[in-house]
């Protein structure tokens, strides 16, 4: 498997556990915006210090470029814990991967670059293998479609921000324009907070560690899609096997949901085995991306 794969394919699994571990903070006396901020602001403690090793001066005249990819972040961040509150993670995860069709238009749409026949092939593939995961889910009514319509949006929020990443992060220089977007994002979360009020961030005895090691797992897959993002030029691709997150977090539900105080492949009944049946169709995808992107670092 090409280098690039192996970081969106880590930030996948880790991803998924972020997302588990999040979601029972919820159920632990979390809130939502306790959580949201919380996670926001390790974002922006652990990409901060990329701006020591990043050897090229940082290009201040264009800051608004990660200003403009930070607040992008931002919104598609915070629609994403909307939908965690909503759903089950074992739906709004493999959902979240429709944002490889996002980005694959997106590419067109900002960069005139037009993917690959297989990567195309790819992308509408995990589509399926996605909207498979959760068939059964779409029949339970306004609460479901509430959930699948904000987890889409976020998704193409975020394809457009994954994008601008790897549009715009070389040439300002990779570590210093995702430093710079990860404070944003801490800026943009501490400006809400304060409109909010400033309520009480700590969530209690109880959910605190929860809440941490989600941040955490969240903040770190985060730095290893930007660095993919930066260095490789293969926004649809990465994203392609970044969907991978869907199986993971099945994985994760089955095999460590009670450790982690996970119930949703028992209380799911069949709508789970769609899920399950989904990620067929979804590793498929991830193969065809590889071997396209195998394909085309041996032939150049």
């Amino acid at each position: 498997m090409p280098f690039q794969f192996l970081l969106p394919l880590a930030a996948a699994a880790v991803y998924a556990l972020g997302s588990i571990l999040i979601k029972r903070a919820l159920k632990e006396g979390a809130t939502m915006d306790q959580s949201f901020h919380l996670t926001n602001l390790v974002l922006g403690l652990i990409f901060l210090p990329l701006l020591l090793f990043d050897s090229k001066e940082v290009p201040w005249n264009e800051i608004g470029k990660p200003m403009v990819m930070g607040i992008t972040f931002f919104a598609g961040h915070w629609l994403t814990f909307v939908a965690i509150r909503r759903g089950d993670v074992s739906m709004v995860t493999p959902l979240m991967g429709t944002k490889v069709v996002f980005v694959a238009v997106a590419v067109v749409i900002l960069t005139g670059k037009i993917p690959s026949f297989s990567l195309w092939v790819a992308a509408v593939l995990t589509t399926l293998g996605i909207f498979v995961m959760g068939l059964a889910d779409l029949k339970g009514g306004s609460h479901v479609t509430f959930t699948v319509l904000v987890t889409l949006a976020s998704a193409l929020v975020f394809g457009v921000s994954d994008v601008l990443v790897s549009w715009w992060a070389r040439g300002f220089g990779a570590l210093g324009f995702l430093a710079i977007g990860s404070a944003t994002v801490s800026i943009c979360s501490l400006i809400m907070w304060m409109v909010q009020g400033a309520p009480r961030l700590h969530p209690g005895a109880r959910a605190i560690s929860w809440t941490g090691w989600g941040a955490i797992a969240i903040s770190f897959q985060a730095l290893a899609m930007g660095l993919a993002l930066s260095f490789f030029k293969s926004a649809t691709g990465i994203n392609v096997v970044y969907a991978s997150r869907g199986l993971w977090v099945i994985v994760f539900v089955v095999v460590f949901g009670k450790l982690l105080g996970n119930s949703e492949h028992h209380e799911g009944g069949r709508g789970f085995l769609w899920r399950i049946a989904g990620t067929i169709l979804l590793t498929v995808a991830i193969v065809i991306a590889v071997m396209d992107r195998t394909q085309a670092t041996g032939s150049g």
